[in-house]
């Protein structure tokens, strides 16, 4: 019995750079409640930084293939708002996304199996009259709570042929050279990378050797590893993390802080 109760909700999730002091973030969950009274709205997170398409569409990438198949994604990290960037609905094998195509919810969808596009034309699916500077609340959260209850993705509008990515440089691996960039920084001063599980796995290093980490202003050693505690207090480890990509982090200390990096700078790592 619980588990035809749970499988009947509809879980609906939301990222975005709103933070939670002002009622944003309650105004789009009050929206898709008020179309949807039983749906399940869980947030990612509202922390992104403000405007940081590129921390938003890690976060989703990273998050969104835990939840159940048929979730509803609503993301808004939307600098763009009122202008020409399109408002979109993607369509997945496993969820569906909605939100601004500024490639966002690019990387996240892959994941996901992307199957359609299709930009949000349709005023059914727009709280009228929408305000030209919060579509989150007016458009993406009001689309959610429709389909929510029913109405089908590609009611929204016309379809798609493509979707904005971000442009990103890629990682790249030559010898005993690694080039990559800074994808996020967490909470614990955790420096996450472009570098995935797949390019780890071919990195010329064994646990315990020593790597040269270069970023724009500093120079430091670290030690390649398999956990945070294989390498002594203070010092800096060159890990897979939890995440599935290459991590550099200080035991019990601040990696961003030590090696002076924010999101989008270049790191050169040496084995």
């Amino acid at each position: 019995m619980k588990l035809e109760v749970a499988c009947s909700l509809t879980v609906v999730t939301l990222l975005s750079d709103f933070g939670l002091r002002d009622g944003y973030v309650a105004q789009m969950k009050g929206t898709i409640l008020d179309l949807r009274s039983n749906a399940v709205i869980t947030d990612i997170s509202h922390d992104v930084e403000r405007h940081n398409i590129p921390m938003g569409s890690f976060i989703l990438e990273t998050t969104t293939p835990y939840f159940p198949k048929g979730t509803i994604h609503v993301a808004v990290v939307d600098p763009g708002v009122g202008n020409a960037r399109k408002a979109i609905v993607i369509e997945c094998s496993t969820g569906l996304f909605i939100g601004p195509d500024n490639g966002l919810m690019a990387r996240a969808s892959e994941k996901l199996g992307l199957k359609s596009i299709y930009q949000i034309r349709n005023q059914e699916f727009q709280r009228r009259p929408p305000s030209a500077t919060f579509h989150g609340r007016d458009i993406f959260a009001y689309v959610a709570g429709l389909i929510a209850s029913g109405r089908r993705p590609e009611e929204v509008g016309p379809k798609l042929s493509k979707l904005e990515k971000l442009d990103l440089a890629q990682p790249k691996l030559s010898g005993k050279n690694l080039s990559c960039q800074v994808l996020h920084v967490d909470v614990f001063g955790n420096i996450i990378t472009d570098v995935d599980e797949n390019m780890v796995r071919k990195i010329p290093a064994s646990v315990g050797e020593g790597i040269e980490i270069r970023s724009p202003t500093r120079t430091l050693q670290a030690q390649y590893a398999r956990f945070y505690s294989e390498v002594d207090d203070g010092a800096t480890a060159v890990l897979l993390g939890s995440q599935g990509f290459l991590e550099i982090a200080v035991r019990e200390g601040n990696a961003r802080d030590k090696l002076g990096v924010r999101a989008l700078d270049k790191l050169e790592l040496r084995f």
